[in-house]
């Protein structure tokens, strides 16, 4: 790609780039319709799996190394939840293109925390289960947000044109790089902006996830292979 590098300082020169025009893509909505359908059908059959599958608790694994991973998962998870806040802390939607914080980082920050929160709660799964999860639900987020992304990629060149294009030759699509790219005055994070975009949801969400496989692997198998509810109940309440 070859562009003047002063046009691309200018475009930025008066702080984050503004949106002037609505995007035109190609046949969006119905496409978008798709991807939401498959979203529907293909994630929460996953998701669900990730709780009834969580058979035991995490120190009840056999080896060091599988305790070692379910815990990785918990941290996988908070991570994910840690970068979609951070994401929404500079995002301000259809009006200015995001370029500062992660956005500097990766393109895609927001879906980097959901990948995050899924291989984690993937993790927290029993072994072996939780490598297939992981496994399938890698696949899964591979085809459906390659979709995605490439449906957001045109709605943004058609918006902000070249300087959009540069952003995107400096800055990774998906895996976030270690120096951040930054070009002309850029906005601050804003906690306020955060929960206007709504930042409770993947916190509630998450709390609800783990809350459901602490119950699977506390209450709801035990009850199945061994106790009456009641029993798996005490069990539950006193830790073991």
């Amino acid at each position: 790609m070859t562009t003047n590098p002063e046009s691309v300082a200018e475009a930025f020169a008066d702080g984050p780039l503004k949106a002037t025009h609505k995007a035109t893509v190609r046949d969006g909505k119905k496409r978008e319709k798709r991807l939401d359908r498959l979203r529907l059908q293909g994630f929460w059959p996953v998701y669900a799996a990730f709780i009834a599958l969580a058979l035991r608790p995490p120190l009840a694994e056999e080896h060091v190394a599988l305790v070692v991973m379910r815990f990785l998962g918990l941290g996988f998870a908070l991570l994910g939840v840690a970068m979609r806040i951070w994401s929404m802390g500079y995002l301000m939607k259809k009006t200015e293109l995001a370029t500062a914080g992660p956005y500097g980082r990766t393109r895609n920050p927001l879906y980097v925390g959901t990948w995050l929160i899924g291989c984690g709660l993937a993790l927290l799964a029993a072994w072996p289960f939780n490598l297939i999860l992981l496994a399938v639900y890698n696949a899964l987020f591979f085809v459906v947000y390659r979709l995605q992304i490439g449906i957001e990629e045109e709605m943004l060149s058609s918006i902000y044109g070249e300087p959009y294009r540069v952003y995107c030759a400096n800055v990774p699509r998906f895996f976030p790089q270690f120096k951040a790219w930054r070009v002309g005055d850029v906005s601050r994070f804003s906690l306020k902006r955060a929960f206007q975009n709504r930042a409770w949801e993947p916190v509630l969400g998450l709390l609800l996830l783990l809350a459901l496989q602490v119950a699977a692997w506390g209450l709801i198998w035990p009850a199945i292979k061994e106790y009456t509810i009641s029993e798996a109940w005490r069990q539950f309440i006193s830790g073991g």
